[in-house]
């Protein structure tokens, strides 16, 4: 396709994934909703030329605060607790991984065929990054076709638009180190920097597809959760549970309970429910478009160690428009509808029951004061952000 087509093609999939959006019914009623449509796109028009206009496969570096920024540009429903990195390479070049790993959760390394919306996009390869570290947390890793001695990831040489997806996982964000991890290709050619005029319509159409399947995803998860779930505010396992969706991303590590909220502003939804018995679990929320609602500034979700549990090994969680009170308070940011995502590594977890009822209705405790509410997100905030190197 040439520059002019491919450019005609990048606006016509944008206005039409903007009519799509703004058509639904959620974004009718609601005003919040169609800002949220609005941004999200926004979000993945960047998204697309981070992930297909800017990279330079000879030129490698993982990317951490420009895809999936932790309130910018969250589309894709990015998890609060992961720090992504993301790295674009070539299956035929040889590639060094060097860095030291963190004191957080784990540090996942999910190696694909392609980028996130490609046509022939699936996973190669899920690698725990610890487990080629020395005594000292630190690790030198090879990446190539061909085999090597020591610490070796395969590619694949017929896949050149290689990627692999870092999921820097933490747990306890204010008192925890993230990983650091650096790359370099090792036998790059002399002039491959700048991308030929052929090369970047190729990437534009990508980066047109890349925000209308990742739009069509979205709305597919929602309408799939409600029939599954037989209503709203009623959890399902429809994510990541086929072929086709893991290598749209899921990580073949995690399982997946989701559910589509409705919610009026003087009702709250009480979830409650058994904690997961995996080396990680958390509850979260995003819009409608699978915009994560921001997670830094607003208690938007909570993970197993932030959360307040009860005695023997249960949970009870709120979602209410207003501060209720309670200390697993999740506050979905005004949003009347939007999808709710409880997400587990490594283990097994189970559907929570979830009551609709009037906020003033919440049959708990109220020990948070708004001024201590405040407190808890100054620190959170701080906390948060800092994962980033803000």
């Amino acid at each position: 396709m040439d520059t002019e087509a491919a450019w005609a093609l990048w606006h016509a999939t944008i206005e039409k994934t903007r009519a799509v959006m703004l058509a639904r019914p959620e974004a009718l009623a609601h005003s919040r909703v169609r800002d949220q449509a609005l941004y999200t796109l926004q979000a993945m028009i960047r998204g697309g030329f981070d992930m297909y206009v800017a990279p330079r496969q000879d030129y490698p570096c993982v990317y951490r605060q420009s895809l999936w920024s932790p309130f910018e540009t969250p589309w894709g429903g990015p998890a609060a607790d992961m720090v992504y990195g993301w790295c674009f390479i070539d299956g035929t070049r040889t590639y060094r991984l060097t860095g030291r790993i963190g004191t957080n959760r784990f540090t996942d390394l999910h190696l694909f065929t392609g980028y996130f919306g490609d046509e022939d996009m699936r996973s190669i390869g899920n690698f725990e990054l610890g487990r080629f570290t020395d005594a000292d947390g630190r690790f030198d890793v090879i990446m190539s076709a061909q085999k090597h001695a020591g610490n070796w990831i395969e590619l694949d040489p017929a896949a050149t638009r290689s990627m692999f997806q870092l999921r820097d996982t933490w747990w306890d964000w204010e008192n925890e180190r993230g990983t650091q991890i650096h790359i370099e290709c090792l036998d790059r050619p002399s002039d491959s920097m700048i991308h030929t005029e052929a090369e970047l319509a190729a990437r534009l159409v990508k980066a047109a597809r890349l925000i209308e399947s990742t739009t069509k995803r979205a709305l597919h998860y929602a309408r799939k959760t409600v029939e599954a779930a037989g209503g709203a505010n009623a959890f399902a396992s429809v994510l990541g549970s086929d072929g086709a969706n893991r290598n749209f991303g899921a990580s073949p590590r995690a399982g997946y309970l989701a559910m589509v909220w409705d919610l009026a502003p003087d009702e709250a939804l009480v979830i409650e429910g058994t904690v997961p018995n995996a080396h990680y679990w958390s509850i979260q929320l995003m819009d409608l478009f699978w915009g994560t609602l921001d997670f830094s500034h607003h208690q938007s979700g909570l993970n197993g160690h932030q959360m307040a549990l009860s005695p023997g090994g249960t949970y009870q969680a709120v979602i209410a428009f207003d501060d209720p009170g309670v200390p697993n308070w999740i506050d979905p940011i005004r949003t009347p509808t939007g999808q709710c995502l409880l997400r587990w590594y490594d283990g097994t977890g189970s559907p929570p029951r979830v009551t609709r009822m009037k906020a003033a209705d919440l049959p708990f405790p109220r020990p948070i004061s708004p001024r201590q509410r405040q407190v808890q997100l100054n620190t959170r905030a701080k906390a948060s952000l800092a994962r980033w190197g803000y």
